[in-house]
């Protein structure tokens, strides 16, 4: 009895009618709140922030929008980074390393989710943020031209919100250089469970933009009406529900008339590529649910018809978000903080100067093609006599399958359970990954790029596409150039979502190999998944620099209410 395979592009198919869903509800909106260490940063720092998106309706963490984008934008409102961030049940991570090329002056971090650009940009997160950059000749942007330029600076009071059952204790008030400090968590309430950041770093003594706390933005969020997205405009921005969307239009290229019900193949190659068809709408617009994880930065689209060059094919993969109304707070420096701030750059260079003995890691995300099926038969070509073409490979190396060629066109056919291979279905071929929509593109390639054929003998069924089989080729180190030189569609450029890292703990004990190396850390710890829930206590040493430290955790309980701790701790 034959075996098939069941392919359906649920997402793809249902995102029209999901469409129509929109229209005739009204869907709670999300808001954002951003922990991110501090306000206040020179170039060669990094901004590290834990995204939370929440639910308007139930206040809780929301398991709604897949994807969170954090932007910052300078005084000129322009866009210095923009990152993709995912989202899990609620939360994200990320980094920003802030290079020499930015200038000094005033910015804000802007978090919002796709599902959010249906409101208005003053319900996005907002935090003012201050950059210098000691290296930059000109300075006006950021220098005090007033009489208190030769006055002492405005030192800044740090208000610490405790809630109630929820206070900072440590084993101490003040430490040495390179001392550990512990934190106890055994005084906090029971419904702790939750998602939770937590940031120490050294204190600036002079007045900086103030940091929102979780506290802060409920109170903020609170005083606002519940936002419920208009649903009834014409041209709303689909959430993001189950990852990254990607998003297109296909045209005639006679008329640029939108091309509806047209199949458009997503290709993303790599070792665990991905291989998407959807389907156009009325409007000729296609989507691509991506809730992969994928390692390439590009991808190819292509048009599934014999006239596809009939067609035009325009990517939509970022939305525009207007900064015209944003507000900036107006940073200053005097000439007495001239000797503070070069202390600060001293320090960041030194750390930076050990990065390498200081590293971040990627944390490993186990991945997968989108296929999900494991090949019946596979060839390593090296095991075998090397035949010029691709063509010939198949006619002698390959079994169960065929070339088959009417006219001037050929075609690659699978043998499916030990048939005569006469049926008039083409089989799926990717190589790498990349759907090979027309077979006389690869079978007259050469085979010496190619590391391994694996063929599926089963028939396979995606959406309305049924294939005879699948052949899989692999190249040597992914280089499907060599093989695939035209007809493989539109090459476009991802906007990949930021790699979750595990940050450097710095430890000093008996078998540390750190103790002859400078430690001129301003951030001590930044830890974006605190799982208060496990652990009663949390440990953490301090640097050769002196001065206050804030230890600052902020977060939401499972039933979405708030967490803002604080607790300055001086290292002498």
């Amino acid at each position: 009895m034959k075996k098939t395979i069941l392919f359906f592009i649920i997402i793809s198919i249902s995102i029209s009618s999901y469409c129509q869903t929109l229209n005739n509800i009204n869907i709670p909106q999300e808001s954002i709140y951003v922990h991110h260490n501090d306000t206040f940063f020179l170039t060669g720092e990094y901004i590290y922030y834990k995204v939370y998106c929440l639910n308007n309706v139930t206040n809780k963490l929301s398991d709604f929008s897949k994807i969170a984008y954090i932007v910052l934008v300078d005084s000129k409102k322009k866009e210095i980074f923009k990152h993709k961030v995912i989202l899990d049940n609620g939360t994200g991570q990320g980094d920003f390393f802030i290079p020499g090329s930015v200038q000094s002056g005033n910015y804000k971090i802007i978090a919002y989710t796709q599902w959010m650009l249906n409101t208005t940009i003053d319900n996005f997160y907002q935090n003012d943020i201050s950059i210098i950059n000691p290296f930059q000749t000109n300075q006006k942007s950021i220098l005090s031209n007033n009489k208190e330029s030769n006055k002492s600076p405005v030192f800044f009071q740090t208000k610490i919100n405790n809630q109630v059952n929820s206070k900072l204790t440590t084993n101490g008030d003040t430490f040495g250089s390179r001392e550990k400090v512990t934190i106890q968590f055994d005084n906090l309430s029971n419904s702790i469970n939750g998602k939770y950041s937590i940031s120490v770093r050294k204190m600036d003594s002079f007045k900086t933009p103030i940091r929102n706390t979780a506290i802060q933005y409920e109170t903020i969020i609170a005083q606002k009406e519940k936002l419920r997205t208009n649903t009834n405009k014409v041209n709303i921005i689909i959430p993001e529900l189950r990852g990254e969307l990607l998003t297109g239009k296909v045209f005639l290229k006679e008329n640029q008339k939108p091309a509806d019900n047209i199949k458009v193949a997503l290709s993303i190659p790599g070792e665990n590529y991905i291989f998407k068809v959807s389907r156009t709408n009325k409007d000729g617009v296609f989507y691509f649910n991506l809730k992969e994880e994928y390692e390439s930065k590009n991808a190819f689209i292509q048009v599934i018809a014999k006239n596809k060059e009939n067609y035009n094919i325009d990517l939509n993969n970022t939305h525009t978000v207007a900064y015209d109304e944003l507000m900036f707070e107006k940073f200053i420096v005097t000439p007495r903080l001239e000797r503070i701030i070069l202390q600060h750059s001293i320090s960041n260079q030194i750390e930076n100067a050990y990065a390498n003995v200081k590293p971040d890691s990627l944390i490993n995300i186990k991945m997968t093609t989108s296929l999900l099926i494991k090949p019946t038969y596979e060839y390593l070509l090296d095991d075998y006599t090397r035949f010029p073409t691709v063509k010939e490979t198949i006619l002698e190396v390959i079994m169960y399958a065929i070339t088959r060629k009417k006219k001037d066109s050929y075609s690659i056919h699978i043998r499916v359970n030990d048939d005569d291979g006469e049926s008039s279905l083409k089989s799926l071929v990717l190589v790498d990954g990349i759907f090979v929509q027309d077979h006389n593109d690869i079978v007259h390639a050469k085979s010496s790029s190619i590391k391994k054929i694996s063929l599926v003998n089963e028939q396979y069924i995606y959406g309305s596409l049924i294939f005879k089989g699948i052949m899989l080729i692999e190249t040597f180190d992914g280089n499907y150039n060599k093989l695939l030189t035209m007809n493989i569609g539109k090459q476009v450029s991802l906007f990949k979502p930021s790699a979750k890292k595990k940050y450097f703990n710095q430890v000093y004990n008996i078998n540390n190999n750190l103790e002859r190396i400078p430690d001129y850390r301003l951030q001590l710890v930044w830890e974006p998944n605190l799982n208060l829930n496990k652990i009663s206590s949390y440990s953490f040493y301090t640097s050769d620099l002196k001065g206050d430290f804030e230890i600052c955790i902020e977060g939401f309980n499972k039933n979405g209410l708030p967490l803002s701790i604080s607790k300055i701790i001086k290292v002498k």
